[in-house]
């Protein structure tokens, strides 16, 4: 059985313990302790880092009464002193701390009951059993815990028999147990948890709420508390003033400015599109006149040595538009594509004749008698295949 210093004092960051048992797994040591300061994973908490006998903890596991401590490789001594990688560990306190305010105020404002929650390596998030959270939701009960949090309010821990647990005004029930342990925020919260806390209020930092999603019916939210959300806030009024700098404006007035620059974009996006297609239409007539008549049909076949593919097929589709036509284009680079079209008052199949091309030059494609689209064929052989089918279409039509 594992004696955990941490329910006691979670401040507490080295120990000496001597070793109980040990295991080895295909990648690592598991060490079995008679005490401990590492924290195992539990309650959506991670666990704690460290060292042990001078060697890596990998991670803390939670069997029955003892801990596991995974390392790399077997200390050689059985008497070992323990050091918490503390910066982690005080991380995990202030988010952990910061949940049960939060969870409280969600409580007490909505009546929505927290579900679960989970302490992740960037943000943390509990969630909600109500179907909605307005902005205005999240900002009430955002100021409100950072209200409770400047209020500087004291956090306890303490154990409980069985039979007073149903006196106490528990915000969620225990699981069964032979006794429970509370963690209070007095006069705020009292809730069952094993998890590592701050000793008050004031040293959760600040509570900042970042993301509301729906999730399983209900609402997830994530936040940030203390050195996350202060870290979060330097990355973000640097990413602003860069941005702001940029565009020569207040910080206040980056979004307005954002919103004007990206209608411009818009506009000169809309703008540069219709060109294009005034572009691709002119282009279109000059390249009908290139075309060779094959009995009661136009034919255009050309080849493009270097040309986006969704620009030739909007070519293609340009030519058939006059009636009697067919358009037998295909670009070589940035990859080869081929594009048989027949404008709608011929009857022709170009989903045969594209296949023909394959068959003899390789590659594959398909479509329908009135658009066929393929690629595969070597860059190489694409006038030779498009002359081809040219060849082939002549055939067809007398």
């Amino acid at each position: 059985m594992t004696i955990r210093l941490y329910l006691e004092d979670a401040y507490r960051r080295s120990f000496e313990a001597c070793i109980e048992a040990t295991r080895q797994t295909a990648s690592a040591w598991e060490v079995a302790l008679d005490r401990t300061c590492f924290y195992p994973a539990s309650g959506g908490q991670p666990a704690d880092r460290g060292l042990l006998g001078g060697v890596r903890v990998l991670d803390v596991r939670e069997e029955g009464t003892q801990v596991w401590h995974v390392l790399p490789e077997l200390p050689t001594e059985t008497q070992l002193s323990g050091e918490v990688d503390w910066e982690r560990r005080f991380d995990h306190m202030q988010q952990h701390s910061g949940q049960h305010i939060l969870s409280a105020v969600a409580l007490e404002r909505l009546g929505a009951q927290t579900i679960s929650f989970h302490l992740g390596v960037e943000s943390a998030t509990i969630d909600l059993d109500t179907p909605d959270l307005t902005p205005l939701d999240v900002d009430a009960i955002e100021e409100q815990a950072n209200r409770l949090v400047t209020s500087d309010i004291p956090i306890r821990t303490y154990l409980v028999a069985p039979e007073d647990v149903a006196s106490l005004n528990l915000r969620k029930l225990p699981t069964k147990g032979e006794r429970t342990r509370i963690v209070e925020v007095v006069g705020v919260d009292l809730s069952p948890c094993g998890g590592t806390h701050v000793g008050s209020t004031g040293q959760v930092g600040v509570v900042k709420a970042r993301r509301v999603e729906r999730y399983k019916g209900g609402i997830r939210l994530e936040f940030l508390c203390g050195w996350r959300a202060l870290r979060d806030y330097q990355w973000k009024h640097q990413a602003v003033s860069a941005l702001a700098r940029e565009m020569t404006v207040a910080d206040r007035e980056l979004v307005a400015a954002v919103h004007r620059a990206l209608a411009s974009e818009k506009e000169a996006r809309r703008e540069a599109e219709h060109l294009r297609t005034a572009l691709l239409s002119y282009e279109a007539a000059e390249l009908r006149k290139e075309g060779t008549g094959l009995d009661s049909i136009w034919l255009v076949a050309k080849a493009f040595p270097e040309r986006p593919g969704t620009e030739v097929k909007q070519l293609a589709g340009l030519l058939v538009a006059e009636p009697a036509t067919v358009a037998l284009l295909a670009t070589q680079a940035p990859s080869v594509r081929l594009f048989f079209v027949r404008s709608a008052d011929i009857d022709l199949d170009m989903s045969q004749l594209l296949r023909e091309v394959t068959r003899r030059y390789g590659g594959g494609g398909g479509g329908r008698p009135e658009t066929a689209e393929g690629g595969g064929i070597p860059p190489e052989r694409i006038t030779e295949a498009l002359t081809w089918a040219a060849q082939r279409l002549g055939a067809k039509t007398t």
